[in-house]
């Protein structure tokens, strides 16, 4: 049974006052709606509706994916890059004890800058004995040079002997000549006397003739031995000089310069430290930068040198750096390893490859972030192998 509104409220007025125990329970029907409900053909339409918008954004959506696929097609990227620069370790090449140190952690130097010294008196020293030995073998050229001049006039005045004892013998063989024929053809014209005078005096030249001779042959041996020791004391001399730039290239060794422009990296060096030959005690870090981009196997197809790169340096937000492919490694990273892979043996399980690629950064953009760029900072390269 429906009552009306008025009804209603009058009648549940009454029931609100009486005991609960004396009124029984009325159920009264739920008033008419007043909203209509939604008929089929209205649901109908709105997903009609959904469907004719849903039909237009799909489409744009493949539109645009195709679009970016067939961009994306045209580059190649990887986040497996890194920027190298050389790295030139600095060690002592003498042994000695850190008297200075002239340079701080990770400031800039340039070329041939001094970047420490060592305790110089033990090679300051050793250069002053070498050049007093180089004084005394200086000094031994003039006597050599001395004992060779009268070797050779020794020598010279020999000659003249034997040319003088050449003419007396050639005059007491005449004589002799002469002598024995007028003893024997001319009927003893001559005493016996004389004919002995005379082979006495031919036997006489021919004796002084030939120790002329033999002193001629003692006078080129005495020559001979005067240039020898002229040479010894000059090969004495080139070796003293020989020494003392020796000590004199150890002493410049006392001071640590830069081999390169860069900056300092790594000191380990310190004030009063005992170093030795070969000791790693700074590196200078260059700075000039390049990437190191190792791509997959599968990624080098038409990947070429000169190529343009777009770069993203991970310490430089919102920053894009360009620059282009330089060239391309001999070999995968797995060829250098310390044990490179036998792939002849056992089972093979393949696995891509990555080839180091050399970028080099365009040098204006580099410039600009010098104090930003540093090797080892991770970088994301982007190459253009499509126009």
């Amino acid at each position: 049974m429906v009552l009306p509104k008025p009804t209603q409220e009058k009648a549940m007025s009454t029931l609100a006052l009486a005991p609960k125990t004396l009124v029984p329970e009325i159920e009264f029907d739920d008033p008419p709606s007043r909203t209509k409900p939604a008929t089929p053909r209205r649901a109908l339409s709105r997903r009609t509706k959904l469907l004719l918008l849903g039909v237009p954004a799909l489409a744009l959506t493949v539109t645009a994916l195709s679009f970016w696929l067939a961009y994306a097609a045209k580059f190649e990227e990887t986040d497996d890059a890194f920027i190298e620069a050389d790295v030139h370790p600095v060690s002592s090449r003498i042994i000695g004890d850190v008297l200075e140190v002239l340079v701080n952690d990770n400031q800039i130097v340039t070329k041939g800058q001094p970047l420490a010294k060592l305790d110089p008196r033990d090679y300051e020293m050793k250069l002053a004995f070498a050049k007093t030995t180089l004084e005394q073998a200086a000094a031994q050229i003039p006597q050599a040079e001395a004992a060779l001049e009268r070797a050779k006039a020794a020598s010279r005045e020999t000659a003249a002997k034997i040319a003088v004892a050449a003419a007396q013998l050639e005059k007491a063989r005449l004589d002799f000549d002469r002598a024995e024929k007028l003893y024997t053809n001319e009927g003893r014209a001559i005493s016996r006397q004389d004919l002995d005078a005379a082979k006495s005096a031919f036997d006489s030249a021919t004796a002084s003739h030939a120790a002329a001779v033999a002193s001629q042959d003692a006078s080129a041996a005495g020559v001979r031995a005067a240039e020898a020791d002229l040479i010894a004391a000059t090969a004495g001399r080139d070796h003293a000089q020989a020494v003392v730039e020796d000590a004199e290239l150890q002493l410049s060794y006392t001071v640590l310069r830069a081999p390169d422009a860069g900056r300092v990296g790594k000191r380990t060096l310190q004030t009063g430290q005992h170093v030795q030959p070969g000791q790693a005690l700074l590196a200078i870090v260059s700075r000039e930068n390049w990437i190191v981009a190792n791509f997959k196997e599968n990624q080098l197809s038409q990947m070429r040198a000169g190529q343009s790169v777009e770069l993203s340096i991970d310490a430089i937000h919102g920053q894009r750096f360009s620059g282009h492919v330089d060239s391309f490694a001999p070999g995968t990273g797995a060829k250098f390893t310390l044990l490179p892979p036998d792939n002849a043996t056992g089972n093979f399980t393949k696995i891509v490859q990555r080839l180091p690629v050399k970028i080099l950064l365009d040098e204006t953009e580099a410039k600009a972030f010098a104090s930003q760029i540093s090797p080892g900072l991770s970088v994301i390269a982007t190459v253009r192998v499509k126009p």
